[in-house]
């Protein structure tokens, strides 16, 4: 019994830990979705989702420049690799209705030591977001361009949904 409790003790603890390392969300700023071809049949430029992007628990990290850019008549790509500035950001366009309802995956990645020693100080943080105009604050669009962004000097704030130590 005392090995049971001693247990549960060790693991609350950790979790506790965890919970506290990941007390954060993720904030978006200058973000622009365009969809050239939504809008006019005949052009030819590509389709493309781009972003500062900040996680609250690094400020000493700062944002990274984040895009995902697919072709005419395509569906966003399913894996996007190096989509930020800093590799240990990234982003995936998980649904696509066009400029005004979106999904994006948001994940970042990064070396924390109060939660334990290597290996189990790698944490990650992810967030499932939908864009979608005119419910999600501060995002505007100009529908006869199909192109929407976020207002001038505001921060989209992105919950997050899960994170793993």
């Amino acid at each position: 019994m005392a090995f049971l409790f001693t247990s549960l003790t060790l693991i609350a603890g950790l979790l506790m830990r965890t919970t506290l390392a990941f007390s954060g969300n993720f904030e978006l700023t200058n973000l622009v979705v365009s969809s050239p071809f939504q809008a006019d049949p005949y052009s030819v430029e590509s389709t493309y989702v781009e972003f500062d992007f900040c996680d609250q628990d690094t400020p000493e990290v700062g944002s990274t420049h984040c895009g995902v850019q697919w072709p005419v008549g395509l569906s966003p790509p399913k894996i996007s690799p190096n989509t930020c500035d800093n590799t240990s950001f990234s982003v995936t366009v998980t649904s696509w209705s066009g400029v005004a309802n979106l999904s994006l995956k948001l994940g970042h990645q990064y070396i924390d030591d109060s939660v334990g020693k290597t290996p189990y100080n790698v944490l990650s943080k992810y967030a499932n977001f939908n864009l979608t105009y005119p419910h999600t604050p501060f995002y505007e669009c100009d529908m006869t361009n199909a192109e929407c962004k976020s207002c001038d000097g505001e921060t989209i704030l992105v919950n997050v949904t899960s994170a793993v130590a």
